[in-house]
């Protein structure tokens, strides 16, 4: 991190700067491309800044504690848990620039969108329609955030988990979908998103029309232009970007209930499946390294007809009990 820049912006919310000099910095805070720089910044000022509470301050916070006692209330503590880093990975660019100016008294606070969070759990999938007339399905185990009305320059939402998207047309405010490790822009266009924390690859496919992609985390950040048919793969572990032609229809077929896998690994199957059916698969992974699978499972197959097909295809021999498969 920059050692200098947490006393800047200290520095520039103490000091008397014009309101349009303020919001420049706003934006610049909110959009800056370092968000792990911003995230330590940010977690500098708060562990360090002596700035004194005020009768303001207090009714923000109880307004803060009352939404995440609602929130708790309306999710299981132990699917809370498994998005709360996500879920703050996501937001920080909104956040933070938030409590900046909360560190100065009586500055002139820019009221930020209203934002409507979606959680899909385990097993489930959700429809759902945004403001803008745009079309999305969230697929299970995942976080989808976005503005209640879309009212700025740019349509943006933040994902965590995957989601398939038809996008209405709107050349003048951009369509952009944000995760950890990649923005996904598009004007009108149907696409998948595929970005779960515990995964180790983020994966675009193109249905139809086009898509600009700007990867955040790659060893030399670029911008990737797809064609329907295309699937960009970003690869955490390794840090590399593979385009790939593959049926996106096909693979897309999620929305129906429909599991799809065309030449993936064995771990990446067992996610999915572990995400569907609400269980933990027990394997030894060396066993499957290296190999790669294609296969498709129906909406109506239960775990136990999942798992006769996979053990003719992967050799093993499995049994259920509590909620775990053991592969033998």
């Amino acid at each position: 991190m920059n050692k200098y820049l947490p006393a800047l912006v200290i520095k520039f919310f103490e000091s008397n700067v014009s309101e349009e000099l303020q919001h420049k910095f706003h934006r610049w805070f909110m959009e800056s491309g370092s968000l792990s720089e911003n995230r330590e910044v940010m977690l500098d000022i708060w562990e360090n800044h002596t700035a004194k509470s005020d009768e303001q301050t207090q009714q923000e916070l109880k307004k803060m504690r009352k939404r995440i006692r609602a929130y708790e209330n309306s999710c299981r503590a132990s699917f809370y848990r498994r998005f709360a880093r996500a879920a703050a990975i996501l937001l920080l660019p909104i956040l933070s620039a938030t409590l900046a100016y909360y560190l100065k008294r009586d500055v002139v606070i820019v009221r930020e969108p209203e934002l409507v969070e979606y959680v899909v759990r385990a097993g489930e999938r959700r429809h759902i329609i945004l403001s803008d007339g745009s079309e999305v399905w969230v697929n299970s185990g995942s976080l989808l955030i976005t503005e209640k009305d879309f009212t700025g320059a740019t349509r943006r939402l933040f994902l965590n988990g995957e989601a398939h998207f038809s996008v209405a047309p709107n050349p003048d405010q951009p369509f952009v979908v944000k995760t950890e490790y990649m923005d996904i822009t598009a004007l009108g266009t149907t696409f998948n998103v595929q970005s779960y924390p515990d995964a180790g690859k983020t994966v675009t496919t193109l249905e139809s029309g086009k898509v600009k992609i700007h990867t955040k985390r790659a060893a030399t950040p670029s911008e990737v232009i797809l064609s329907p048919n295309e699937q960009l793969v970003y690869n955490r572990i390794t840090d590399e970007l593979t385009t790939r032609q593959v049926n996106a229809g096909k693979n897309n077929q999620w929305i129906q209930g429909f599991m799809i896998f065309q030449s993936n690994s064995f771990e990446e199957i067992v996610q999915v499946i572990e995400r569907k059916f609400q269980v933990r698969v027990q394997y030894a992974s060396g066993k499957f390294k290296g190999r790669i699978f294609t296969v498709r499972f129906s909406p109506d197959e239960d775990l136990h007809q999942v798992f006769d097909i996979l053990k003719d295809v992967g050799g093993f021999q499995y049994k259920i009990q509590d909620n775990i498969v053991y592969i033998m």
